[in-house]
């Protein structure tokens, strides 16, 4: 017997998979559905992109931030405690470069910065409206009727495809 949702062979009195967990009994009913451990073709919508990328981009920035300030601190800390003959066998001058060592957690904070701008660029998906409702005919206005009554003409015919295609991308 085979899971069928790992492939791992199985004893055949086994009541679950002893790698993912799954439950024989209630598959073979059919009351808990089979799901692939990959999903190929499982596209987000935009909703769930936006939400990744305005998480990530929060957590990544405000690691930055912390990572800054350490960094900031360490390198103060590192001036002060340094003794002269270490300082005199360095080829180069460190004061510089330690003073600005604090600068390397600007790049997970402007990771994130932009991790939240492409979350925030991403536009919800509106829905469609539905063109299959009745059509009117547009009442005489010789009639007798008002112009605040009368029907509007409806919408232009590649409106629903031009719909389609906009939330497709």
């Amino acid at each position: 017997m085979f899971c069928p949702q790992c492939g791992v062979e199985s004893q055949a009195k086994a009541q679950f998979c002893r790698v993912c967990g799954a439950n024989y009994k209630a598959i073979l009913k059919g009351d808990e559905k089979s799901r692939p451990l990959i999903q190929i073709g499982h596209k987000k919508t935009p909703a769930e992109r936006r939400e990744k990328h305005l998480t990530t981009g929060i957590v990544s920035m405000f690691s930055g931030v912390g990572l800054t300030i350490f960094l900031y601190y360490l390198s103060g800390a590192l001036i002060l405690k340094l003794p002269p003959h270490i300082i005199s066998q360095i080829p180069f001058e460190i004061d510089p470069v330690v003073r600005i060592i604090w600068l390397i957690g600007m790049l997970p904070m402007l990771s994130g910065v932009g991790h939240i701008l492409a979350g925030l660029m991403i536009r919800p998906r509106k829905e469609l409206v539905e063109l299959d409702q009745p059509v009117l005919t547009p009442r005489d206005l010789t009639e007798g009727a008002s112009p605040a009554t009368a029907v509007s003409a409806p919408g232009s015919v590649t409106e629903r495809t031009t719909n389609l295609l906009e939330h497709n991308y």
